[in-house]
């Protein structure tokens, strides 16, 4: 006991230091608050070296109000690099080395997270991300909307009334998340995964109300803006300060000052697009109106100038008929006139031709009926012809004919003789 008591004065005497690190843990007690910082290499997550402190309550508050309250305010947390005063000292029930925490200096910390966000901010310019979620086509109507908020909070009804009071029914789709706090990166995130399950979701609202100005450090998480970032759907941010930006707002597609500005830049959107809709309805009725008004002129012209050309035709055609038909008059009467003629002639020559046919006839009767008596056997007998026959009854015409014995007769013209040849 006396050993660690003499320790302990002899630590007294040791001057105050500044020293700087990570802060890798925090317990805050009823009395006391323990806190663990750690020196690293760059790009080794494995500590160099770690201190153990501690501090009474009051103490600390009275820290923590000294940085929230600083020009750029900031809270007090785990992996924040930290510059503070410390005063070596041992906890003599466990003969334990553990430093008091005096004081912290701000402005280290404050160009620390300048840097850090700096370095965050070029990272993701260099890779293209800060406009690629403002990249995305916002829908003209962005009705179904995805609410990332605090459950049960401010800029939960904030949101929701300013929507609800405007003439368009949106759908929110809320996954509640932590808006402060070190599980406010996780919850986000988890927030995110949840609603991108939604197809039909046109725009994702990430919001929070008022309150402490630290809170604006938990969003500039690098994590959470790369997700935004990458993010399929157009994503809004409406944190709540109005003269701060989060990284957070520099990667989202629109960065608003308030929840009730976020869900007034929905309401003007969509105001937008219902007008647009209704100047392009309006022009159309327009266009369709004149163009009715044009096309009844045109058709009025066009049955006009029809009406012409029918009756012009009408009457050509009456006129082309009335000649048509006096000509077929004239030519009917010209072809019945010789038609009645060659009948007339034809009767004639009929009842001549018919005397004439018979004289000639009768003519050529006589004529036949000469040739006929002229070529009759008797015609040649009375004449002084005689006809010989074989015993048959043949005309005998050539002595060859003829043989020794046969019989012939000579037929005269007042009787026949028989006659036997030698």
């Amino acid at each position: 006991m006396q050993y660690m008591t003499s320790i302990s004065n002899k630590l007294r005497d040791t001057p105050a230091v500044w020293v700087h690190g990570v802060i890798t843990q925090i317990t805050e007690k009823q009395k006391v608050v323990y806190m663990s910082i750690a020196d690293f290499a760059e790009g080794d997550v494995k500590p160099i070296a770690t201190i153990a402190l501690s501090c009474f309550s009051g103490q600390f508050a009275a820290l923590r109000h000294k940085t929230e309250t600083a020009p750029t305010p900031f809270t007090i947390r785990e992996q924040l690099k930290v510059c503070l005063l410390i005063q070596a000292d041992v906890y003599i029930p466990f003969g334990k080395l553990q430093a008091k925490i005096l004081d912290i200096d701000p402005v280290y910390t404050l160009g620390e997270l300048a840097v850090t966000k700096a370095a965050i901010l070029k990272k993701l310019a260099l890779e293209g991300l800060l406009e690629k979620n403002k990249a995305l086509p916002l829908p003209q109507m962005p009705l179904r909307v995805g609410l990332i908020t605090g459950e049960s909070t401010a800029a939960y009804k904030d949101f929701t009334t300013r929507l609800a009071a405007s003439p368009f029914r949106f759908t929110v789709v809320t996954a509640y998340a932590k808006m402060q706090g070190n599980d406010t990166e996780s919850s986000v995130l988890d927030a995110l995964d949840k609603l991108i399950a939604d197809s039909e979701i046109d725009v994702v609202c990430i919001v929070r109300g008022g309150g402490s100005k630290t809170d604006l450090n938990y969003f500039d998480s690098e994590a959470l803006c790369r997700a935004v970032a990458n993010y399929p759907i157009p994503v809004f941010t409406g944190i709540g300060h109005e003269i701060d930006k989060s990284l957070l707002d520099e990667v989202a597609h629109l960065s608003c000052i308030t929840p009730t500005d976020c869900a007034k830049r929905l309401v003007e959107r969509a105001s937008e697009s219902w007008n647009a809709l209704v100047d392009v309805a309006r022009n159309i009725s327009i266009s369709t109106r004149d163009m009715l008004t044009e096309s009844r002129q045109k058709l009025s012209e066009n049955a006009s100038w029809l009406q012409q050309k029918v009756t012009a035709r009408i009457h050509a055609e009456r006129t082309k008929h009335a000649l048509f038909a006096a000509n077929l008059k004239k030519d009917t009467q010209f072809i019945l006139k010789g038609e009645t003629a060659r009948l007339d002639r034809n009767s004639e020559g009929l009842r001549q031709g018919t005397r004439k046919i018979l004289d000639l006839a009768h003519s050529q009767y006589k004529l036949l009926e000469l040739r006929v008596k002229s070529a009759d056997p008797e015609t040649a007998l009375a004449k002084g012809y005689t006809l010989t026959l074989d015993a048959s009854g043949k005309f005998v015409r050539n002595a060859s004919q003829l043989k020794s014995g046969d019989t012939l007769r000579t037929k005269f013209r007042d009787g026949t003789v028989e006659s036997t040849v030698r």
